[in-house]
């Protein structure tokens, strides 16, 4: 029997397993705005006076502290598809964008960004500063969450470092607060030394080693 021997220079070792896209960012773009203009608010916004069964996406607020990886938008993609099939159920779907703009990784990624610590700013330059930052991080968010074509209510957007959010927080805080279900205490809490305030444990590098076991005797 012959050997038949075919020239796949694609398949060699070393070369790209994946060819160069066949159609162009123009063109991607185009399809997006067509997109969004025909009729896009009129097909996912969410109408609370409807009479169909509501489906509400309790969507968890992305956090804009830098560029936004592949694996959160993988995630919010799969939301999205619960989000579609319950409209093609029938559903009345709401599906709600927003951002996630308090906490300190922001204001680490300002200080990392301009090389100065935030205890060396005027309160209000330092804030400012913060605001720009996420705002740019913000936009970029929105911009990436478009162009994969998540079916959000984009124009509703929430953003809870606005006042009316703040708004609606402390009211909830308040009257969690009257009833009960809020209480003040003093607890030992997570202390940077270096920057100069508490901290959330997700920021705690943990590192294994021998080391001394200390117990420390707490009075109130």
């Amino acid at each position: 029997m012959g050997r038949v021997t075919e020239d796949r220079e694609s398949d060699s070792v070393g070369g790209p397993s994946i060819p160069d896209k066949r159609w162009s960012v123009d063109l991607e773009k185009r399809i997006q705005q067509d997109h969004y203009e025909d009729g896009y608010e009129e097909r996912y916004a969410f109408d609370p006076k409807s009479e169909r069964e509501i489906f509400v996406i309790d969507t968890p607020p992305p956090y804009p502290s830098g560029t936004w990886h592949i694996g959160a938008v993988a995630q919010y993609s799969m939301i999205d598809v619960i989000a579609r099939s319950q409209r093609l159920l029938g559903k009345e779907v709401r599906f709600p964008w927003g951002v996630d703009r308090n906490g300190i990784n922001i204001e680490f990624t300002v200080e990392k960004k301009h090389g100065r610590k935030m205890r060396t700013y005027d309160r209000l330059e330092f804030l400012k500063l913060c605001e720009q930052t996420i705002e740019s991080y913000t936009q970029a968010m929105r911009e990436t969450a478009k162009r994969v074509g998540l079916s959000c209510d984009f124009e509703n957007e929430y953003l809870t470092d606005s006042p009316d959010y703040r708004a609606v927080s402390q009211s909830i805080f308040v009257d969690l607060f009257k009833r009960g279900d809020i209480i003040e205490d003093l607890r030992p809490n997570i202390y940077d030394p270096v920057e100069g305030t508490t901290i959330a444990d997700a920021e705690v590098q943990r590192v294994t080693r021998e080391t001394l076991l200390c117990d420390v005797r707490w009075s109130t």
